[in-house]
């Protein structure tokens, strides 16, 4: 791969694909070429892809986190070509649809009926500026705290929400009421606090784009006490680590938020809803704040989005959750997380560090213990990819490797997966 970014033939092939998505993205489709990384044209079947000149790759970033049940899985097509000959309307504003609420009732209850509402989006970037929305309603309060270096979306606000430059350095307008601080810098957290002006204080119990925010039960417990005791709203972006991928069904139970003194007043939840096969977020919230919203005269309808609920979502959200408690997938992520972590430990003394939960995984080199290998994350990511995994190194912490595989994960695939970290490991 890297003798190909080198040749002269790399400009030739990259101009060649900017040419071919002039109206979408070139300079996008000119770094893929450039990289060696175009894989257009691509098929799944489980736990792998074959590229469009046959190689084939462990698929361990499962679209960012989407297809939990892996590619191509034959229960979830079938039931869902099922859905797609059925005649009720599926974008209608005047009803309330019998698949929304099986789809919040089955929500609820997996939260272990700590909510009482569900409210349905688009995208979890939607779905985590309405539950800000929602926050700033219920307290009246102005202003949102998020941690450095997190990831809640690229829409406007979300953007900003995300701590990190490279994502609104180009934008002329700042908004005055988002505020940052670094993860577990308890200090400067109750400081902003204090100002009894903060909504809503935004974390990701396990981070999908950086490996540098690490909570458990004791600093969740401290956040979460500090929100109760100056009446900010606590929300979790589970849009990534949501809905078993932690080996939990919910992010917050696998670090240790299982009180309910401790619980966050909102869980935004996404990516693995619906499979990777339509868009389909959700906020999780309590009666009280539900109806500090909707419940005032003339605003049942106050917060919504065209597609937000729609028919065929519905059904595949509920088909989704059914599969994954049916093949018992959440224990799987569980156990096959342990599996990896265990054969790190073993293969590289201590030199891989492991950081996350279930399949849930950020892995980075460790160079304080142990000679370092020689090699960048970035050398590694490549080389995996041309040993046949595919991994991303994280937005937030380039100097880390995400791994986020499907859901249905075995016990060969971890094997692969090790092997072929330890040859893009050797110097």
């Amino acid at each position: 791969m890297k003798s190909e970014l080198e040749s002269g033939g790399s400009v030739e092939r990259a101009a060649n694909g900017a040419a071919r998505f002039a109206s979408v993205n070139p300079w996008w489709a000119q770094f893929l070429d450039a990289a060696g990384l175009d894989m257009t044209g691509a098929r799944g079947d489980g736990c792998y892809i074959e590229t469009a000149d046959g190689r084939t790759l462990l698929d361990c970033l499962a679209g960012f986190g989407t297809a939990n049940l892996g590619h191509a899985h034959a229960s979830l097509l079938a039931r869902f070509a099922d859905a797609l000959q059925q005649t009720s309307v599926n974008v209608f504003p005047f009803e309330c649809a019998e698949s929304q609420r099986l789809l919040a009732d089955k929500l609820i209850a997996l939260s272990g009926r700590r909510f009482g509402k569900v409210f349905f989006a688009t995208t979890g970037a939607e779905a985590v500026e309405s539950a800000v929305k929602f926050a700033m309603t219920s307290t009246g309060r102005p202003d949102v705290v998020a941690f450095r270096d997190a990831f809640h979306g690229l829409s406007m606000f979300s953007s900003f929400m995300t701590g990190n430059r490279f994502w609104t350095e180009a934008l002329p307008w700042k908004p005055g009421n988002v505020h940052h601080v670094d993860a577990h810098n308890f200090a400067a957290l109750e400081d902003m606090l204090a100002s009894r002006k903060v909504a809503a204080v935004v974390f990701e119990p396990v981070a999908g784009s950086s490996s540098a925010q690490h909570w458990n039960a004791h600093t969740s417990a401290r956040l979460a006490a500090l929100c109760r005791a100056t009446g900010t709203k606590l929300i979790a972006d589970e849009v990534y680590c949501g809905l078993g991928r932690t080996g939990t069904w919910f992010g917050i139970d696998a670090i240790g938020m299982r009180d309910a003194s401790a619980a966050p007043d909102m869980i935004v939840v996404s990516k693995g809803l619906t499979g990777g096969l339509v868009p389909l977020a959700a906020v999780l919230l309590g009666d009280a704040d539900f109806d500090a919203v909707f419940g005032v005269p003339g605003k049942a309808k106050v917060q919504g989005s065209t597609f937000g609920g729609n028919r065929l979502a519905m059904h595949c959200g509920l088909i989704v959750l059914d599969l994954v408690e049916r093949e018992r997938l959440v224990g799987n992520a569980a156990a096959m997380g342990a599996l990896i972590e265990a054969r790190i430990a073993a293969r590289f003394d201590g030199r891989v560090t492991v950081r996350g939960r279930g399949l849930a995984l950020s892995l980075a080199l460790d160079t304080e213990f142990a000679p370092p290998f020689g090699r960048s994350m970035s050398d590694v990511w490549l080389d995996l990819m041309d040993g046949g995994v595919l991994a991303m190194p994280n937005s937030a912490a380039p100097d880390s490797l995400r791994l986020s595989p499907p859901l249905i994960f075995g016990v060969d695939e971890v094997d692969f997966l090790i092997d072929r970290l330890d040859e893009a490991l050797q110097p």
